[in-house]
């Protein structure tokens, strides 16, 4: 009996390694970003595994988290564009390129740069929600979150933290209904912006993803309608 109950034992701990090596392996089967988006992550300064752009010293900084299992470069043009308008930005790696593992990223890029006044986090897909989690856990620090196809990790209705929400109408994984949904996790005053005829995978320059809608619209328009109205919530 103790004899099969080792083989049994054995047996178990064989699959939770096999699980375990299993999730390692998918996290890092990333999607990458295309050559228009390395163009603009060549802007950009390499500081501890994040992308940096803009002047350190700027008054407000915005820090985004990349979605699940998307490489950093993928955001560059963020960074490119709003550096334009004087908003320092910092996209950093994610432990196991999964924002719920590494909620926390923020924390470092904040105290790395003391002279900037007011900061605002968020993310694409989870990227934004793992953004909300530090958020809530900070607010004295943090000033807002700005959701890109995302929603809260938690409810955030009764936060003192200005919100931006910024979907795409035929997003095929952050779809209408959820970002609806969200409007009771998050304060009254968010600003919501339905990005027409976009989708998921336009919010960063990656190209297309598993279980997406295809959109009409390139990945520049996406984000250039997604940058304005950054710009003018900021």
């Amino acid at each position: 009996m103790k004899k099969k109950l080792k083989w049994i034992g054995l047996g178990l701990l064989g699959v939770v390694l096999i699980a375990i090596i299993g999730f390692f392996v998918w996290t890092q089967l990333t999607y990458g970003p295309t050559e228009e988006a390395l163009s603009y992550a060549a802007e950009a300064t390499e500081v501890d595994n994040r992308l940096e752009f803009g002047d350190p010293s700027s008054e407000t900084g915005f820090i985004l988290y990349p979605g699940a299992k998307v490489e950093k470069e993928a955001y560059a043009y963020y960074g490119a564009r709003l550096a334009e308008e004087g908003i320092f930005v910092a996209i950093p790696s994610l432990r196991l390129n999964l924002g719920i593992a590494d909620i926390d990223a923020a924390e470092d890029i904040i105290a790395a740069h003391p002279d900037i006044e007011r900061w605002v986090v968020g993310g694409h897909s989870l990227g934004g929600s793992a953004a909300s989690g530090y958020a809530l856990e900070h607010e004295e620090q943090v000033d807002g979150v700005i959701f890109l196809a995302s929603y809260p990790i938690s409810t955030m209705a009764d936060s003192d933290l200005r919100v931006l929400s910024v979907s795409g109408e035929i997003d095929g994984l952050a779809n209408e209904s959820d970002i609806e949904a969200s409007r009771d996790n998050v304060p009254d005053a968010t600003v919501f912006h339905q990005i027409k005829a976009g989708n998921h995978a336009n919010f960063g320059m990656y190209g297309p993803q598993d279980g997406d809608n295809d959109s009409p619209l390139s990945a520049k328009e996406q984000l250039d309608e997604t940058i304005d109205q950054i710009i003018d919530w900021l």
